[in-house]
């Protein structure tokens, strides 16, 4: 049932604590911040003030995120700002110069630092023939963009077009965001890969939309599989081969090297990634009614298994609180085997790792899915000024030329089926393909819990925590977690 309340809002706000940040591995978008975790950073502390319609047409305020932002004002303005920046930005790697700005759509974009300059170019172009103009806002990302949300939605001074990951699901529940026109709904179900909105629909109406999410997927490093007498292009499809694997692996390290598999630290970082595994066994957090359900067998199953790769790590690495120690281990090329998003694609290639990249191992008898990570959706709040404008805007996401550059971009996979399922984008992106084919099916978002969602989260990052290190009876450790969970909750 919907929240009422404008006090619920607080649920949305807790969860900035522990989930405000997906990683500091690495959540690298097309054109965006690569290894930092957060799509953007803070450029300005303006409001929220709706931009009312003017005289010749409408202007829409949209709240930035960094894999597409090109700065704060107006976007027509600011496109040859943005071209003669990154032409002087020396910290550009490899050097942009005015060569790059000849972009043909399905041909390669061979410099990921134009990318934002061309997405907005798209959405300008898009916006013109409907008359609307489009002013852009930074309010950050994380737990300043919550709290800065939190704060306009109660005082209903809101954007035309809001922003977010993590917190975005809660704002859909509390009844805080513009369901979309239903022909659109119908239209982004029938052309897109559930991943883009599957996580912002409630109550059968979707709420949000990515052009660009993430999802995990299983990477290796060739060269220690092959080590280990492996096929290095053999990706194992069950959690024994995968479980069988990683000792192999970890055999043949000797020490120097490990298996590996997965983070599974009591944060944001590790419930994106091994959260996938609870997903494709029939497990998960928590209910359509934000109520826990740690101790499901399906979620004793699935920790039992992390046990079994946990033995395939250096001591305490697998739940290490810094996520980031866990992913310089595959940089370095200490463990083997890891989950994680598409940006681990092009980090690899960047720092010459030969990786191998495939869809996440299944359960006996599990399906697949996955949960969204890295993934900003877009949404229009309920107090938005310009509604019909904002939902052109979030059109122009998966229009054809949005789609078409994040496909040439090649750090993502598009979401538009008639670009991501055609024989050209497979025979040219064979990986990134994969990573779409990872986008459907049952993808969710990490939900919100009723009551005290960072206290409720950390209580079954615990329980994991010490179902890993200790002991102790699995089920007996998550029926505990579920008690206190339910105690709070309820």
């Amino acid at each position: 049932m919907r929240l009422k309340k404008m006090s619920a809002i607080a649920l949305t706000l807790m969860l900035s604590i522990g989930l405000a940040a997906c990683s500091s591995g690495g959540s690298g978008t097309a054109g965006g911040n690569a290894g930092t975790g957060e799509p953007g950073t803070a450029q300005s502390e303006s409001g929220g003030a709706n931009t009312p319609e003017t005289s010749g047409g409408t202007t829409i305020t949209v709240l930035n995120e960094g894999a597409v932002g090109i700065g704060v004002g107006v976007l027509n303005d600011l496109l040859e700002k943005k071209k003669q920046s990154l032409i002087k930005d020396e910290t550009q790697n490899p050097r942009i110069v005015e060569e790059d700005f000849s972009y043909t759509p399905g041909q390669p974009l061979k410099k990921a630092g134009v990318f934002p300059y061309y997405y907005q170019s798209i959405i300008i172009d898009k916006l013109k023939s409907k008359n609307i103009t489009v002013k852009t806002e930074d309010w950050g990302w994380g737990e300043p963009l919550i709290q800065k949300q939190t704060a306009g939605f109660l005082a209903k001074n809101m954007p035309d077009i809001i922003v977010g990951e993590t917190q975005m699901p809660g704002f859909a529940q509390q009844g805080l965001l513009e369901p979309f026109p239903e022909e659109m709904a119908q239209e982004i179900r029938e052309k897109t890969a559930p991943a883009a909105w599957k996580p912002m629909e409630y109550d059968g109406k979707i709420y949000g939309f990515a052009s660009q999410p993430g999802v995990s997927s299983l990477f290796w490093n060739k060269k220690l599989v092959q080590e280990a007498g492996l096929d290095p292009n053999q990706a194992p499809a069950t959690w024994e081969e995968f479980a069988a694997n990683v000792q192999k692996v970890t055999e043949a390290g000797g020490g120097k090297f490990y298996g590996g598999g997965v983070y599974a630290g009591p944060n944001a970082g590790g419930y994106l990634r091994y959260g996938t595994l609870l997903v494709i066994n029939g497990g998960g957090f928590a209910d359509d009614r934000g109520q826990p359900v740690f101790n499901s067998d399906a979620n004793v199953e699935t920790v039992q298994f992390l046990k079994r790769l946990n033995a395939g790590h250096p001591a305490g690495l697998m739940v290490n609180t810094n996520e980031g120690t866990y992913f310089d281990a595959f940089k370095k090329g200490q463990i083997a085997y890891l989950i994680d998003g598409p940006w681990r694609a092009i980090e690899s290639a960047q720092i010459g790792i030969d990786y191998g990249m495939a869809q996440i191992p299944l359960s006996p008898d599990g399906q697949p899915g996955n949960i969204t990570i890295g993934a900003a959706f877009h949404a229009v709040p309920k107090d938005a000024k310009n509604k019909e404008a904002a939902f052109e805007y979030i059109r122009a996401m998966y229009s054809g030329g949005i789609q078409q550059l994040i496909a040439d971009t090649g750090v993502r996979s598009p979401v538009l089926k008639s670009i991501a399922e055609s024989e050209g984008y497979k025979s040219a992106h064979p990986e990134m393909y994969q990573h779409y084919l990872a986008m459907s099916g049952n993808v969710q978002g990490l939900p919100t819990f009723a009551k005290e969602d960072s206290k409720v989260w950390q209580m079954f990052g615990d329980a994991v925590t010490k179902s890993l290190m200790t002991n102790g009876d699995i089920k007996a450790i998550l029926d505990e977690a579920q008690k206190k969970a339910e105690a709070v909750t309820k």
